[in-house]
């Protein structure tokens, strides 16, 4: 997938901006709040109906302003053009309309226009709890499958339901029981589907942190599904997974009903990052943890590739701050390599600019408090 143009109207401090994007590389450059990020946001909104900055819809809107919206235009690697627009207004769901038709939800577009992030908030992915990683999986699961997407929308509605039942004064025992079932086949089915899917992501994912790095360390990731222990979900039927979910749900019956709450299934999945045997977040040195996050997203990049039949595009935000030069060269070298567009935001447009190499068609979008002042072949 290429992205051709984006306009942003109302979102943040953008009052009304109109990117045509460069086929391979383009840098946003500017000062800090010159409304960067902003564009990369607008980008996830057409993609995944959602920034990628964990903040609710109405904080994009812009100051004063009743609505935002933002349109993308992309082409299909297959050579079929693509169109997104999404509208927010306060108080409001989402107004979703793109080439599959109109009045769509967001689940409908997940996955149709594949795209990558990288931002230092992803430092938690490494660093932080377990819903990070958690969440990373299933961001990319989501955009390789509408199963997963909608699987996804199940588990959280009905343990909205259950977590409900749990906490009432009075509960309604058959009512519970409904909505346990319910839930134990969602999470079998899910943790099924991450056992498998992960079998295929950890290769990449270590052939990735080979290429980021150097052969200097082993990794692995492992996938510890809640409640079952002893259960290889890699393998087993989601029927097996399943039974062994309604023996801990038996279980933990008592403990929730003191608890009011939810003490077992997919919403409480980890996967364990490992590295040299250690834990990552542990053991590893600041550059093992840049090395890893690196190594997890290029590995997305191909994963989803492999998966839609179509390249993902990579956005970048500011993430070459947190590296060295030598990663941040080899990453774009990986990128282009792959044959994804990316879009890169920083304060150092020249910088970023000395490392595209000669022949690629890349652009400079230089911007000032919201305002794209200048647009240019980048050197």
């Amino acid at each position: 997938m290429t992205i051709r143009s984006v306009t942003v109207v109302n979102v943040r401090n953008h009052e009304r901006s109109e990117l045509e994007c460069a086929q391979h590389v383009n840098i946003l450059s500017g000062r800090n709040g010159s409304g960067k990020t902003t564009v990369l946001e607008a980008m996830c909104l057409g993609a995944l109906a959602r920034s990628f900055v964990p903040v609710n819809d109405a904080s994009l809107i812009r100051r004063g302003e009743e609505a935002a919206s933002v349109t993308v235009h992309a082409q299909r690697d297959i050579d079929v053009p693509y169109f997104v627009t999404v509208r927010l207004r306060e108080g409001s769901r989402k107004r979703i309309e793109s080439s599959l038709g109109s009045n769509l939800t967001p689940r409908d577009i997940v996955g149709e226009l594949p795209v990558v992030t990288l931002s230092p908030d992803h430092k938690s992915i490494t660093f932080g709890a377990p819903s990070e990683r958690r969440a990373f999986l299933d961001a990319v699961m989501a955009q390789a499958s509408r199963r997963t997407t909608d699987l996804l929308f199940e588990l959280r509605r009905i343990l909205k339901q259950r977590n409900a039942m749990l906490d009432a004064v009075d509960v309604d025992e058959t009512q519970l029981t409904l909505w346990t079932e319910a839930f134990i086949t969602v999470s079998a089915e899910l943790a099924s589907r991450r056992a498998r899917f992960l079998k295929t992501l950890l290769p990449l994912i270590q052939q990735s942190y080979e290429q980021v790095s150097g052969k200097a360390e082993e990794i692995n990731v492992v996938y510890e599904p809640d409640g079952l222990e002893n259960v290889d979900v890699a393998t087993e039927t989601v029927e097996s997974i399943a039974a062994a979910l309604r023996e801990t749900a038996s279980r933990l019956a008592f403990r929730e009903r003191q608890r009011r709450s939810t003490l077992f299934g997919a919403q409480r999945d980890e996967l364990s990052l490992r590295i040299d045997g250690g834990i990552v977040k542990e053991s590893a040195s600041q550059g093992q943890h840049k090395s890893f996050l690196v190594a997890l997203k290029l590995a997305e990049c191909t994963i989803l590739h492999d998966v839609r039949g179509e390249r993902p595009v990579v956005l970048l935000d500011d993430v070459f701050s947190e590296l060295d030069r030598s990663r941040c060269e080899r990453t774009m070298e990986l990128v282009l390599a792959m044959g994804m567009q990316c879009f890169v935001t920083t304060t150092e447009g020249d910088t970023i600019a000395s490392m595209v190499p000669a022949g690629t068609d890349a652009r400079r979008i230089i911007l000032e408090r919201g305002h794209i002042v200048d647009m240019r072949e980048a050197a």
